[in-house]
């Protein structure tokens, strides 16, 4: 591993991370040399630590009942969604389902089962912002970065055919998880969304096909996959008072693709714009605003809402920063 730096500290607080980095020295953790300070590999290798699966800390092992076999871990955090009772588990080609999960144990129990179904948890969700590290508002629009703390409980789950067809819903009761980390959100002024001939019953569709959309095409600007990222979107939140569409980090702390969503908002909004327009589909499609790992099973969605969303979205951009428009 590289070792780290005085530049390194200075990016990491200063003053305190000096102050831990020689603690772990005196605990012969880190071994100072010329170039930085270095992991005491004589004493422990660090790899073994690394989790190749993710970095969201403690992990749920999946384990069949009868037989103890261990088929593999899911983080902690995303248990409730992934290994809740009645959950279809996939393993190698291979067909579960959940019996049980005990997130004090960190264990989810499961038997053999070949259903004709598929499932998909349904959540709630609610954001808070911790904290705004950079703002920008132009035009009855804002776009900021900051660090949030993201509150999700799964309260039930959808059993599907392969059709799409739902056989039913089945309740949960499951405790919240909550993952402090980073996001990037915008806001958008009602009077903006009247002005775009946005009707206020269609805005809490409109606001949740941009979101989804959004998540979808981050991936062109950030080096992630969607399930790393998750995201919120309201016609109205109590921190921003407006309006607003969230897209976080799914890892605690957050994993730089919120930073990089900012970084480059106008190429990323830009792109995920005109491929909603670009989609042929009437009404919304897997293609542009539907989510295969929606909470709310994709609904409500308006994908025309979407459209004026972003392009009021894009609008206010382009006039805060004319030097950069499309």
């Amino acid at each position: 591993e590289l070792p780290l730096t005085e530049a390194c500290l200075e990016e990491l607080g200063g003053q305190p991370a000096r102050s831990v980095v020689a603690d772990l020295v005196a605990e012969g953790i880190l071994r100072r040399r010329p170039s930085g300070w270095f992991w005491a590999a004589a004493r422990q290798r660090p790899h073994p630590a690394v989790d190749i699966r993710g970095g969201g800390g403690d992990q749920v092992a999946v384990v069949e009942a009868d037989t103890g076999r261990l088929l593999g871990t899911v983080e902690a955090g995303s248990a409730c969604t992934a290994v809740h009772p009645g959950a279809v588990y996939l393993h190698r080609g291979e067909s579960f389902v959940v019996d049980e999960l005990d997130l004090d144990s960190g264990v989810a129990l499961v038997h053999p089962e070949e259903p004709e179904w598929h499932t998909s948890a349904r959540s709630t969700t609610d954001i808070c912002v911790v904290s705004v590290l950079q703002q920008q508002r132009s035009g009855g629009v804002s776009v900021a970065l900051g660090e949030v703390k993201v509150t999700s409980q799964v309260v039930g789950y959808l059993r599907r055919l392969p059709s799409g067809q739902v056989l039913d819903a089945v309740p949960l009761e499951l405790p919240p998880a909550t993952l402090p980390t980073r996001a990037v959100w915008f806001t958008v002024c009602e009077e903006v969304l009247e002005t775009a001939g946005l009707h206020p019953a269609a805005w809490p569709g409109a606001l949740h096909a941009a979101e989804h959309a959004a998540i979808g095409l981050l991936p062109l600007v950030a080096t992630c996959d969607r399930w790393d990222i998750g995201g919120v979107s309201t016609v109205r939140h109590p921190d921003t008072g407006e309006p607003t569409v969230f897209v976080h980090d799914g890892h605690p702390g957050g994993a730089g693709f919120a930073d990089r969503a900012h970084a480059a908002l106008r190429p990323w909004l830009t792109a995920t714009r005109d491929a909603i327009a670009a989609c042929e589909c009437p009404a919304g499609c897997p293609s542009c605003v539907q989510s295969p790992k929606c909470g709310n099973g994709n609904d409500p969605l308006d994908k025309a809402g979407a459209i004026v969303v972003l392009d009021a979205v894009l609008a206010a951009l382009a006039a805060a920063t004319p030097h950069q428009a499309r």
